[in-house]
């Protein structure tokens, strides 16, 4: 048997296997490219990879390599391409195609049609150990086998190294994540069995005494066979990267309720984050219009349409993180529009209120609020200090101002709950940045 290192050297090389049909997908176009996410499955694992540090993309092709190669011309994706002529042979043959060419000792071997956390990557790519699987011991969270196949069934020794791999075994501690760091030559030597799948390859280089460590998942990650699945896996992603962290009530029990549907609908359109952005504005804009005529009647929907508009503001930043695709460009483009937005709804208040000069002044003190709030997140980014007095909290009192006919009321009760907010935010900010 070979002695497995106590350290063994970094790995800088990803085998990215994307020459699969996948026929369960009930369509004619490359696994590779179907959008999860908002995003294909390329491109996801590619971002995926280069911010877990990988300094160099293998992609293996093989069905309509044409396609996949177009792609990644036209996304401009680092990576290099290997084209596998014989790819319905199984995937071994692409792992084997692929090494080939990686020059480096190490690799790491990725399923193309998995979802995977750029955190679980950076863990493998440090784990001791000549040969290391990603694994998933907590089998009932997995999402492998919604098509109704049995995942790759791991059975671990009590040293953490993999005795068994199989998805026929009764006795079972965990499922194989579709993330391999393997020693080249081991794969290489294991190869001249002829096994067609990657998993047979692996199960002939335990037969062959090379040893498998494992290293556990701890984050997201999802095996894509069927149309089912990728709705699923859109769903635990909205889950996980939608919400924020920082959501107060009102987006957690209003917008959130309307913003995580029309996000799970716009990943599958392309429709990108800036898109978002203008639509959410151009509905707040059309909703302040109609705040603005006074008419009761047109107010209510423009109230209401303030409250859509402040739930779309929330779609923007949901597929940018389900995506991978969050900016600073994004969120600072985001940031201005809103305050626009926040001044347009402000101005119409005013206009509903007859335009008087008591409404000029409580508006004019209703907006210096809504900026300075803004600021003071702006400048506390990097402190605790939250104000409580968010934007969705000011839209959702303009909205209900405007829908029972009382304007001023509203232009009032934010001008005066605004600012004290902002000098309790200034107070907690001095404090915080004299600590």
């Amino acid at each position: 048997m070979t002695e497995e290192s106590a350290t063994a050297p970094a790995t800088r090389v990803a085998l990215l296997l994307a020459a699969g049909r996948g026929l369960r997908m009930r369509s004619t176009h490359p696994k590779a490219l179907r959008r999860v996410g908002g995003i294909s499955l390329l491109e996801r694992s590619t971002k995926v990879l280069r911010q877990a540090g990988v300094e160099r993309i293998v992609v293996v092709v093989g069905y309509r390599a044409e396609d996949v190669i177009t792609a990644i011309r036209t996304r401009n994706l680092p990576v290099e391409v290997v084209t596998n002529a014989d790819w319905e042979h199984g995937t071994a043959s692409s792992v084997l195609a692929g090494l080939r060419v990686v020059s480096d000792q190490r690799c790491l071997v990725v399923m193309g049609d998995h979802v995977f956390e750029a955190d679980d990557v950076r863990r493998l790519l440090r784990a001791a150990g000549r040969n290391v699987a990603a694994v998933d011991r907590d089998v009932n969270q997995q999402f492998g086998g919604l098509n109704g196949d049995r995942p790759n069934r791991v059975l671990l020794r009590d040293d953490g190294h993999v005795a068994a791999l199989d998805p026929e075994l009764d006795r079972y501690d965990a499922v194989d994540a579709g993330l391999t760091v393997v020693e080249v030559s081991d794969v290489l030597s294991a190869a001249r069995g002829a096994p067609e799948s990657w998993l047979e390859l692996r199960q002939q280089m335990l037969v062959r005494g090379y040893p498998l460590q494992s290293r556990d998942v701890k984050g997201l990650w999802a095996d894509i066979d069927t149309p089912e699945s990728v709705r699923a896996v859109e769903r635990s992603m909205w889950r996980r990267y939608g919400p924020k962290p920082t959501d107060g009530v009102i987006a957690r029990v209003v917008n959130r309720r309307i913003s995580g549907p029309l996000t799970r609908l716009l990943l599958h359109t392309g429709l990108t984050p800036d898109a978002a952005t203008a639509l959410a504005f151009v509905v707040t804009l059309l909703a302040a219009g109609l705040v603005a005529t006074g008419s009761a009647w047109l107010m209510v929907a423009g109230g209401v349409g303030v409250v859509l508009g402040s739930a779309l503001d929330g779609v923007d930043g949901e597929l940018a993180r389900v995506s991978g695709t969050a900016s600073r460009r994004g969120a600072t483009l985001d940031t201005l529009v809103d305050r626009y937005a926040d001044l347009a709804v402000v101005l119409a208040l005013i206009l509903a209120a007859g335009a008087t000069r008591t409404a000029w002044g409580w508006g004019f003190a209703a907006a210096v609020g809504c900026l300075l709030v803004s600021y003071v997140h702006a400048v506390g980014r990097d402190t605790d200090v939250r104000l409580l007095f968010r934007r969705e909290f000011r839209l959702l009192i303009f909205a209900v101002a405007a829908v029972i006919g009382l304007p001023l009321w509203g232009l009032v009760v934010v001008a005066v709950a605004a600012n004290l907010d902002v000098v309790r935010g200034v107070v907690l900010l001095l404090r915080a940045m004299r600590e």
